[in-house]
């Protein structure tokens, strides 16, 4: 098996413990492809022919409303796999995804990719656990989208993206535009927004780069208490 492309399973929940043998075998049947920054991979109802695993890059996972509006549903980074629905699905794609950094992506056909299921059928039951991941976040965001405001919304992807040390700092990896379609809202109530919590002492905004100073006063914007105007 190439190297480059062992390297590139290595970050995946769903093959870092699969066999050497069966590895060798999905190398035989991966693509490389790469995929510059804005350009879509795939839309929502485009006829599935497989799924992809990210080596490198980020990619906005999205549906389109019928008068035109974009709701982002996820971000996906290194070690991710997209598009792995139809894997047992076998339809089309349920949304859309595009590049928000240059991705280099590694394919794989769902026909030859079931056929080696078969033959080692623990990448299906890790397939099923990540499924299982994405069906509780798909709950969490339709919860956040229909019970809670704009602020808790956004205080608690600030909590959730947050660095583990002790700067606890977010680095925006997407524009403030594509924040606040994640969050369901516009960008110019995203902006008040920013400008309401910084007011409270809870944070501190230069640019993409946001600091935490209050992680008390953010939990409780997140759990749903109220911003006085």
């Amino acid at each position: 098996m190439q190297k480059a492309l062992a390297d590139s399973f290595s970050k995946s929940d769903l093959l870092r413990e699969m066999q050497p043998e069966f590895l060798e075998a999905l190398a035989s049947i991966a693509v490389e492809r790469r995929l510059p920054t804005g350009q879509t991979l795939f839309m929502q109802h485009q006829e599935a022919t497989g799924f992809y695993l990210i080596n490198s890059g980020s990619l906005k996972i999205y549906r389109i409303g019928g008068d035109g509006r974009e709701q982002v549903i996820h971000q996906f980074g290194e070690g991710e796999i997209v598009g792995e629905v139809p894997v047992f699905q076998g339809t089309a794609y349920p949304a859309c995804a595009t590049a928000t950094t240059d991705c280099e992506l590694i394919y794989f056909s769902r026909d030859r990719f079931i056929a080696l299921g078969r033959q080692q059928p623990e990448i299906f039951l890790n397939m099923l656990g990540i499924l299982s991941r994405r069906l509780r976040q798909f709950v969490e965001l339709i919860d956040d989208l229909s019970l809670k405001d704009v602020s808790a919304r956004l205080a608690k992807y600030l909590m959730r993206n947050c660095d583990d040390g002790s700067s606890r700092v977010v680095e925006l990896e997407q524009t403030k535009g594509a924040l606040a379609s994640r969050l369901g809202t516009i960008p110019a109530t995203l902006s008040r927004t920013f400008k309401k919590i910084q007011d409270l002492g809870a944070i501190k905004v230069s640019g993409n780069r946001i600091e935490i100073l209050d992680c008390d006063t953010l939990e409780s914007i997140a759990s749903g208490e109220k911003i006085e105007e």
